[in-house]
């Protein structure tokens, strides 16, 4: 899936309410994974764990909350990309403990939500490349949203309905 389909998700709503809703919606499915106890659970072999999927939506919406801010404070340097599965070796989400991670995981949404909420609408509307696109402070917002429920939705139909 691309960005662009990411950003379509959250069509028809402010870019602050899709991303404060979402943390209902996935602390609701974190608790199913807990009751499931499928935290160590990957589907296939070479999948990610659902605590390594948990750790890959942290590590991404770190570095998409920080392009926005980046954008929105008008700086103008070109913004990196990054290897995910780079990410995940070194991150040793499996490692973590599962409270620890969702706490840390509820904490950075609530952090995103804020960060979101305190733009001006001239700082959503700013945009700056990022590797090899050009990408709005909002549609960054819009991004986070649809990344992660992108995630939920593999989680409850790969991992949770098995």
């Amino acid at each position: 899936m691309g960005h662009t389909d990411y950003i379509k998700r959250s069509e028809g709503c402010k870019v602050e309410e899709a991303l404060l809703v979402r943390i209902t919606v996935i602390t609701d499915v974190l608790t199913r994974v807990t009751e499931a106890d499928k935290w160590d659970y990957a589907y296939a072999e070479d999948k990610w764990t659902v605590k390594e999927v948990v750790q890959h939506l942290i590590d991404c919406e770190r570095i998409f909350s920080y392009r926005a801010l980046h954008i929105a404070r008008q700086d103008t340097g070109i913004l990196s990309g990054f290897d995910e599965n780079q990410y995940i070796d070194y991150a040793r989400g499996e490692q973590k403990e599962v409270n620890e991670l969702v706490e840390e995981y509820v904490s950075l949404m609530k952090s995103i939500y804020y960060e979101f909420k305190g733009f001006t609408t001239e700082a959503l509307a700013l945009q700056n490349q990022v590797v090899h696109y050009v990408i709005s402070v909002e549609e960054i917002g819009r991004l986070i949203y649809g990344h992660s429920l992108h995630h939920l939705d593999i989680l409850k139909e790969r991992y949770l309905d098995k």
